[in-house]
């Protein structure tokens, strides 16, 4: 009988060493090694290798990193508006790319990153968990036809008090650094709805008063899409409402053919009611917070692993999902330049270079 050789752990590094890079490095260290860490903050990198354990290599150039460390992969987690230029390097060095949501500001960025990446013929995977959880790809479960049926329209009213994150005088708080308001708040909700609904056809959007003028961008926001199945879904955005915290503000209502369904978040839990038009009461389930995060985060991980490894053919994500929700949001912003005109999508070819 012969035995295969099990393989080393991928070798990956890390870049950008804010509150999440550490959170994400666990989930990292579970399927992959973390060899190396980068932030132009030496203090900064230090701390997160400490955290993570493991003695990986501390650098402040990624640069310097891609040629020194011994390297298969990088996982991004720095800010937005340095996404495309690591994802495009790190392709150069020939490492597959893993790059936390956004993925970049603009749709040309993107591209960017995507043509960098298939000239290596390297992978690229955009991270995008939401999609993920058990609450939210429950409810995409429930629009089978022997459940609630086709979505035909869905609405979510994300109106947050963003006071606690402290954006104002930080790059969050400047579109030319983040990509604007939805980079922010509102990335998760657009994917979920890609999930939902399939590719978005035409989005209309307006811009609300002005509340703080400390943010570079719209903090009020309404947009409408529609979708190329005939679907339409809404996100209604607002940072300044005292009433709810993030984690209270993201919860869809979702018509569909045979009856419909709404998402309720809470702090510690989720509850999700649905009904067929059939039915007298609704149903329920509840997800706890605590249990709702490790498995999607441990699915795009292990996915993107594996891919890599030429363990899998179709990953649950790759760069297509980051694209496309990067240029519903430029989209958005474009409409509300236009005072709320449709703008058809996608604003660029698949195949543009």
């Amino acid at each position: 009988m012969t035995h295969s050789t099990p393989l080393s752990p991928l070798k990956t590094g890390l870049i950008g060493c804010g509150d999440f890079s550490a959170f994400l490095g666990r989930y990292i260290q579970e399927v992959a090694d973390i060899t190396a860490v980068c932030d132009i903050r030496p203090d900064a990198a230090n701390a997160v290798a400490d955290t993570l354990g493991g003695g990986p290599t501390v650098y402040t150039d990624f640069r310097k990193m891609f040629t020194e460390a011994d390297l298969e992969a990088v996982f991004i987690t720095a800010a937005n508006f340095v996404h495309a230029e690591i994802a495009i390097a790190a392709a150069e060095s020939g490492l597959h790319v893993f790059c936390e949501k956004a993925m970049a500001r603009t749709v040309e960025e993107c591209w960017a990153m995507v043509h960098a990446c298939e000239k290596a013929q390297v992978k690229l995977m955009v991270g995008h968990k939401r999609r993920l959880r058990p609450s939210w790809s429950r409810m995409i479960e429930l629009t089978a036809d022997d459940q609630l049926g086709k979505p035909l329209s869905a609405t979510v009213t994300q109106y947050a008090d963003m006071r606690p994150y402290n954006y104002p005088g930080t790059w969050w708080s400047d579109a030319a650094f983040s990509g604007g308001s939805y980079a922010v708040l509102g990335v998760h909700v657009i994917d979920w709805f890609a999930a939902m609904f399939g590719p978005a056809q035409r989005v209309s959007a307006i811009n609300g008063p002005t509340i703080d003028e400390d943010y570079r961008y719209p903090t009020i926001h309404h947009a409408t899409i529609q979708f190329s199945s005939g679907g339409i879904a809404s996100i209604n955005t607002s940072f300044h409402y005292p009433i709810h915290k993030f984690r209270e503000a993201q919860g869809p209502m979702v018509q569909c053919e045979h009856g419909g369904l709404k998402l309720v978040p809470q702090m510690e839990h989720l509850d999700l009611y649905y009904q067929r038009l059939n039915e007298l009461e609704p149903q329920h389930e509840r997800f706890m917070i605590a249990d709702d995060f490790d498995p999607a985060y441990r699915r795009e991980v292990g996915d993107f692993v594996q891919w890599v490894r030429g363990e899998i053919a179709d990953p649950c994500l790759t760069w297509r999902e980051g694209l496309r929700c990067v240029e519903t949001m430029q989209a958005f912003y474009q409409s509300a330049d236009q005072q709320g005109a449709w703008v058809d999508l996608p604003l660029t070819p698949v195949a543009a270079n």
